[in-house]
């Protein structure tokens, strides 16, 4: 198992690799320092041919950087008089210059000299991956006086500097094999690149994915942030990243210090936007907007200076940058440590201590793969930081809609109590004015009991089934006595169905067992007069039905009642909306059946409620 992984492993790996082979051999790692000497050319004025004849005006390399000027022109004069003996051992050798942006190549042939230019900013050549960048094939025979070969060096930067300029030699073949051939040190090399560059790349599409669904900017610039990222840190991954320095220099130049500068820009964009600043941080909020305006400004300077090769000052602006950066996020962080308001502020902190440190091992040690690492570390927490985030957010929201959702169902539910209770009274007035001042002391006693039941419940929106059905029996009761108990009634409840467990909105089933007296049973004529409320479970709902069998709907429509309400009931009506925001639907929650016999006669209503368990 574990040959098979390594095996799909260096496939994958082979596969995106430039051009190049793994080697079998161990490379030849000899490496020879040549001498050389430097002349300054005031204004270039100076010929190759006065060079020759004149070889005092060749001094060592001063030993401390010299501020660049474009016009000047500085001679190499490189010294292979004690390798002669090792040269005449092969034919072809390569000496490595070093990458220069305009270098010149001045060389013996056929007892002519000859010259060939080379370094991105001078030659014409188009970049191809075999050909050497930083350096010449020469044979002995291209020796001038049989022992010196000469360069020319147009300075672009103080940094593009020959105070470091160390030549060395080394043997074609040798060459050839670094040129087309891996080592295994390379490819473990690579593969932490290319290992970099996957995960970055993975983690950069599903924020931008996670952007478009969500629309929330802090997706937006984190993705940006980690992109930047990406093409920064990992360009020694990309042979595009080369062809451009080549062929497209000024390109290069630009964007390579330019992404520098986009990358805090996107992160301080970020942040601005994930610890919602202009909210919870006032003042660093300011200073944000401070500092991308300062980033916005140097972007602008940047392009000028990198376009017009002024790269000094293009060096200065980017140190500048670094220091008003490192300062800032300094200050930013212990600014956070000391008014953070919650645990996504240190979301931030901890990531950018953790690429902070990646880049420190980096600078003492050399090795790149430090400040990879800790780009790593940083974009996965603040990853999780968004995750944290979304959750804390949709948690928010839940509350909200639930907050919402019940003073909802209360102000529909204070629409409910003045019905009910103006057609309890209404009733009371009835007996009174009947003469029936027994039924209407029990009827007033019961309507009492049933009030300080109904207030007692008032101050939760939902109550238990068992109190729903308690207030039911007592209104039941009630209408039987208002109408000299012309017709019967039972409550039926399911033995499955725990009726001191389950949460219902009080009062939802009232509405629709009045509609059944005053419009199916009181307008029966003849025979019996009954009615059922029967309670069950069904999943996750309680399914009431309420079946009576007076008249129907249809002929308590024709039919001309005292008892019908001048205006228009708003208990079903309201209890209807209830259950629509209580079950999250506008279908299914109620549903009526008009029954009929084998003559098609109407025999009566039924009513199916389906009620959404609170769990």
């Amino acid at each position: 198992m574990t040959h098979c992984i390594k095996f799909i492993f260096l496939f994958f790996l082979f596969c995106w690799l430039p051009p190049k082979a793994l080697s079998q051999a161990k490379v030849n790692t000899f490496h020879k320092k040549v001498p050389f000497a430097i002349h300054k050319s005031l204004g270039d004025t100076i010929s190759l041919k006065t060079l020759i004849q004149q070889e005092s005006l060749f001094t060592p390399a001063p030993a401390t950087p010299e501020k660049n000027d474009s016009k000047n022109s500085y001679w190499i004069r490189t010294d292979f008089t004690s390798l002669l003996p090792l040269l005449k051992q092969d034919s072809i050798w390569y000496l490595h210059t070093g990458g220069f942006y305009n270098i010149s190549y001045y060389y013996q042939d056929k007892g002519n000299i000859k010259l060939k230019e080379y370094g991105p900013l001078n030659t014409k050549e188009k970049y191809t991956f075999y050909s050497p960048k930083g350096g010449v094939y020469f044979s002995t025979e291209n020796l001038i006086n049989n022992k010196y070969l000469y360069f020319k060096i147009k300075r672009i930067s103080s940094k593009d500097g020959f105070e470091n300029l160390q030549p060395m030699l080394r043997s074609a073949q040798q060459k050839t094999i670094e040129s087309n051939y891996y080592t295994w040190e390379e490819v473990v090399e690579a593969s932490r690149d290319y290992l970099f560059v996957g995960a970055f790349f993975i983690i950069f599409i599903f924020i931008l994915i996670t952007y478009f669904i969500s629309k929330r900017l802090d997706f937006l610039f984190y993705s940006l942030y980690t992109l930047c990222l990406l093409i920064y840190l990992g360009r020694s991954a990309y042979n595009i990243i080369v062809w451009l320095t080549y062929d497209y220099t000024v390109f290069s130049i630009w964007f390579h210090s330019s992404l520098q500068i986009f990358i805090n820009l996107f992160y301080v964009a970020f942040a601005k936007h994930y610890l919602e600043t202009a909210r919870n941080y006032p003042k660093l909020n300011k200073a944000i907007n401070g500092i991308a305006i300062f980033l916005l400004i140097l972007i602008i300077l940047n392009t000028y200076f990198s376009f017009n090769l002024l790269l000094d000052t293009q060096l200065l602006i980017m140190n500048i940058h670094r220091i008003v950066m490192s300062v800032f996020a300094v200050v930013a962080v212990f600014y956070l440590l000391i008014y953070s308001k919650n645990a996504l502020a240190y979301f931030i902190i901890v990531g950018s201590l953790l690429f902070t440190a990646g880049a420190l091992a980096m600078l003492f040690t050399t090795v790149r793969h430090y400040m990879m690492l800790g780009s790593v570390a940083e974009v996965l927490l603040f990853g999780l930081g968004l995750n944290y985030k979304m959750q804390k957010d949709n948690e928010e929201k839940i509350q909200l809609r639930q907050t919402a959702y019940e003073n909802q169902i209360s102000a529909l539910r204070a629409q409910m109590n003045p019905h009910f209770i103006f057609n309890s009274l209404s009733s009371i007035q009835h007996l009174i004015t009947s003469n029936k001042k027994e039924s209407a002391v029990k009827y007033l006693n019961k309507f009492s009991l049933l009030m300080r039941n109904l207030l007692e419940s008032s101050i939760e929106a939902n109550g238990v089934l068992a109190e729903e059905i308690s207030l039911l029996e007592k209104y039941l009761e009630l209408e039987s006595l208002r109408f000299n108990h012309s017709f019967k009634y039972k409550i039926e409840v399911d033995n499955n169905l725990d009726v001191n467990a389950i949460e219902v909105p009080s009062l939802l089933v009232q509405p629709f067992v009045e509609n059944a007296i005053l419009h199916g049973l009181l307008n029966k004529k003849e025979g019996e007069k009954t009615l059922s409320v029967h309670f069950k479970k069904n999943d996750e709902f309680i399914i009431c039905e309420i079946e009576d069998n007076g008249v129907g709907r249809k002929t308590s429509k024709d039919e001309k009642s005292i008892l019908k309400a001048t205006k228009k009931s708003r208990g079903i009506e309201v209890t209807e909306k209830r259950l629509q925001l209580l079950n999250q639907s506008e279908d299914n929650s109620i549903q009526i059946i008009d029954k009929t016999d084998e003559n098609g006669k109407p025999t009566g209503t039924l009513v199916i409620i389906k009620i959404s368990i609170e769990q």
